[in-house]
């Protein structure tokens, strides 16, 4: 069993006072890899370009790049206080805006997976969530939103009349400035910080873990660890997020090298005359075979016989990550076309791969889809299987996001079922957003076919699939914590 593993199940065991317990959690390095600051700095950056501040756009860049080096300290102070000076004068919606950009360029793709699932085992044990962070609540927010945590203890930026003036308010959420948002945060659910857990991966915060009765390092500085070793305290190394590690680098790397030798496989097996049809088999099967194996990923397959027990079909699938291509051809193999999003016929090599395995690209600014439906329905016709992402789109954490009706409606039309495919945890593999592929065992459920016949009313139909799939990605996000919440 990891220290994962065993603190998790400590969690749950741990009694619960009458009169509750708090759960605070630091951001940087301990929700998410790095710090939110820099991301923030750099939207800052971009902002001030644009609308010609160049020399000072340069200037800020140049802190975020020494930050970078030195990490948290004196010079974290000094680049909150240059960040803050840069905002001078702009509204605060515009800052709202800028820290929506940080979370989607940058920190999204940097929420640590074993940190979801710490939160919510709290969450499961019914203690409140706090985030207690230096950063500005313009870093947190998007953060806190993404995890479901409504409470958020953060630095303060100055603000009149709906701009900000360039000030920090003091104290910063820092040092001795955190214990005292902490004792605020306690007497608001009349809870003692004895009964509290606190969660951080920096020495500067050991004022509110010595204070807190279960202090928790994360991905602890040099100083923080000596610290929590002398005093017995709990320490988490979390890997899934941040800087690749040799090995993740070299398996991008084979599986990158394995698309442009299978597309170029492909490109001259059909010059020399090999059949389109058993072509786009070939290479589904090579990259499903050789990519995933070089990705070094393991699969844990519930309802295998339903895969290819009712073809021709129309599978859907919840989208989590560039990495579901790869997966569905290794779970698929053969006579299976996809139907995928125009832009991504002119990527290259992949875009190339795409239409080697006959891809029908849809415009989704295109009104008129008749002549998708069109394809899609003679590829149902000739015997082979279309795969379709109902959602259109990926999310950040693999919440279910709104299906569309397209497939239902060519299942209908066609005569043929609809098997639906639920992915759990591609992006633990690779997240939006991310670059570096690392190693996982893929769990995949394969619910039970939809006849065409009952597929009455369309909107119904995709509305109840849709609800599927929520209440089965929330239920085996449970299981699959190594605790019960009733322990």
């Amino acid at each position: 069993m990891t220290v994962l593993e065993t603190h998790l199940q400590t969690i749950a065991s741990s009694p619960r006072p009458g009169s509750g317990r708090i759960a605070f959690f630091d951001l940087d390095r301990t929700l998410i890899a790095g710090y939110s600051i820099l991301a923030l700095a750099v939207e800052t950056a971009r902002y001030g370009a644009a609308r010609g501040k160049l020399k000072e756009a340069a200037g800020l860049l140049r802190d975020v790049s020494r930050q970078k080096r030195a990490g948290k300290g004196p010079q974290y102070h000094q680049l909150v206080t240059r960040v803050a000076g840069a905002l001078t004068g702009l509204p605060e919606s515009t800052l709202s805006e800028l820290g929506e950009r940080a979370w989607k360029n940058s920190v999204a793709r940097s929420l640590y997976r074993e940190a979801i699932t710490l939160v919510e085992a709290h969450r499961a044990a019914g203690d409140h969530l706090v985030i207690v962070s230096a950063a500005s609540r313009y870093q947190v927010e998007p953060v806190a939103r993404a995890l479901g945590i409504t409470d958020i203890c953060c630095t303060q930026l100055e603000v009149q009349d709906g701009l900000f003036t360039g000030q920090v308010i003091a104290p910063l959420c820092y040092g001795e400035g955190k214990s005292l948002a902490a004792r605020r945060m306690a007497r608001k659910y009349r809870c003692s910080l004895a009964d509290s857990w606190f969660y951080s991966d920096s020495s500067a915060d050991l004022p509110l873990l010595k204070k807190v009765g279960m202090p928790v390092a994360v991905n602890p500085s040099e100083k923080l660890a000596v610290h929590a070793r002398n005093n017995q305290w709990p320490q988490l190394r979390f890997d899934s997020r941040g800087m690749p590690q040799l090995e993740n680098i070299a398996r991008t790397l084979l599986v990158a090298e394995s698309m442009v030798a299978t597309t170029a496989f492909g490109a001259i097996s059909r010059r020399v005359g090999v059949s389109p049809n058993r072509n786009a088999n070939r290479i589904t099967r090579l990259l499903g075979d050789i990519g995933s194996g070089f990705a070094g990923l393991d699969f844990e397959i519930e309802g295998h016989d339903k895969l290819r027990r009712d073809r021709p079909c129309v599978y859907v699938f919840n989208h989590q990550s560039l990495l579901d291509s790869l997966v569905l051809a290794h779970l698929l193999r053969e006579d299976v076309v996809a139907l995928c999003k125009k832009e991504m016929a002119d990527k290259p090599v992949f875009g190339q791969m795409l239409r080697l395995v006959d891809t029908i690209f849809v415009d989704r600014d295109e009104k008129d889809q008749a002549e998708v439906l069109k394809q899609s329905l003679q590829t149902l016709a000739s015997g082979r299987s279309l795969v379709i992402a109902p959602e259109g789109t990926r999310s950040t954490l693999g919440e279910i996001q709104p299906f569309k009706h397209g497939a239902f409606l060519l299942a209908k039309r066609a005569g043929v079922p609809i098997v639906p495919i639920v992915l759990h945890n591609v992006k633990d593999a690779l997240p939006k957003g991310g670059l570096m592929l690392r190693p996982a065992t893929i769990r995949v459920t394969v619910m039970d076919p939809i006849p065409a016949q009952a597929i009455g009313s369309i909107r119904a139909c995709c509305r109840e699939l849709e609800d599927r799939y929520s209440q089965l990605l929330g239920a085996s996000d449970q299981a699959a914590l190594p605790y019960s919440a009733t322990a």
